[in-house]
């Protein structure tokens, strides 16, 4: 069940930052140069996301942890639209406000994952210590 749980906040950080991704493809935030890489981006996060989640899937135990670096690159990735939106965007401040609100709200969601693949991973380690040493 545990395993779920973190399988659906991982596919809720992947489905937030393709959304982000659209937003800050859009003229509105005004950030001088859009550049049209909308569908490469969201084309390489499905894939780094999708790979670790199907190994998580067939229940390969290690994808847990590919799949955080990903978590941990993509939420690196929100910081740089935080610094992006308040230093290089000329948007209203409601726009920039809405978005940071947004980019803050996947970044907690992102630190959420990972209390979860956290506590899935003491889980098992402490089942397999049962297992092991008979407790």
């Amino acid at each position: 069940m545990r395993d779920r749980n973190v399988i659906s906040w991982a596919i809720i950080s992947l489905v937030g930052f393709i959304l982000i991704n659209f937003l800050m493809n859009q003229p509105f935030v005004q950030i001088g140069h859009v550049t049209n890489d909308f569908w490469p981006s969201s084309l390489l996060a499905l894939v780094l996301y999708a790979v670790p989640i199907a190994l998580a899937i067939l229940n390969w135990k290690p994808s847990f942890y590919l799949l955080g670096l990903v978590i941990v690159l993509y939420s690196l990735g929100l910081l740089g639209m935080l610094f992006v939106m308040w230093g290089s965007s000329h948007a209203s401040l409601t726009i920039r406000l809405l978005m940071s609100l947004f980019s803050v709200g996947m970044l907690v969601a992102n630190a959420y994952w990972l209390v979860l693949a956290l506590r899935l991973r003491k889980d098992q380690q402490d089942a397999r210590d049962r297992k092991r040493f008979g407790k």
